[in-house]
């Protein structure tokens, strides 16, 4: 496993919304293409933002702390003809429990309990080297409503980058993709 820190959401040059993720020692990152309601929810906490009511997810984490549970981890664990899987792993009084989630909600999750992420099992394989992407750093971009109303996120989208037979083309979207958050 894999410790990662939450870097940042932004769009990438075609408005897509991503998470990226950089593992401790600034080597590698991790891009996953999120919706807009998800990438909202964790940009609104990593800038400290008040939402007005309870999300979700701040409504499960106070339904875990009543029932005497924490979030311990979230593991991003598997990528999946195109689709990663994660956990959210829950310390409770009779152990240690693993919930299914999707990784954009488990993000969402884990910003909101500072908790660890950590990538795992297949999900290591769709890392990429910075030193191969950009050789600055990518910094948080902000997103407002407007951004959300505009965003609209192609279904086949992370198909078309997992199943692309040249490692060369998703470098280049990626490359793209920093260009934008660092602008």
């Amino acid at each position: 496993m894999l410790r990662m820190i939450i870097e940042g959401v932004g769009f990438d040059q075609s408005h897509q919304t991503v998470v990226v993720l950089k593992d401790w020692e600034g080597q590698k990152l991790l891009p996953i293409w999120i919706g807009p309601s998800e990438a909202k929810a964790i940009a609104l906490e990593l800038e400290g933002g008040d939402p007005g009511r309870p999300l979700s997810y701040d409504v499960l984490l106070e339904s875990l702390a009543l029932a005497q549970g924490r979030v311990a981890r979230v593991v991003i664990n598997d990528l999946q003809e195109s689709t990663f899987f994660a956990t959210i792993d829950i310390d409770t009084p009779n152990g240690m429990k693993h919930i299914d989630s999707r990784p954009s909600d488990a993000i969402a999750v884990a910003v909101r309990a500072k908790c660890p992420v950590f990538v795992a099992g297949g999900a290591i394989d769709a890392l990429v080297e910075i030193s191969e992407v950009s050789s600055t750093t990518i910094s948080e971009t902000d997103l407002d409503e407007s951004d959300y109303e505009s965003a609209e996120r192609p279904e086949n989208l992370e198909n078309e980058l997992r199943q692309s037979p040249r490692r060369d083309d998703e470098l280049d979207r990626f490359k793209r993709l920093i260009g934008d958050i660092e602008g």
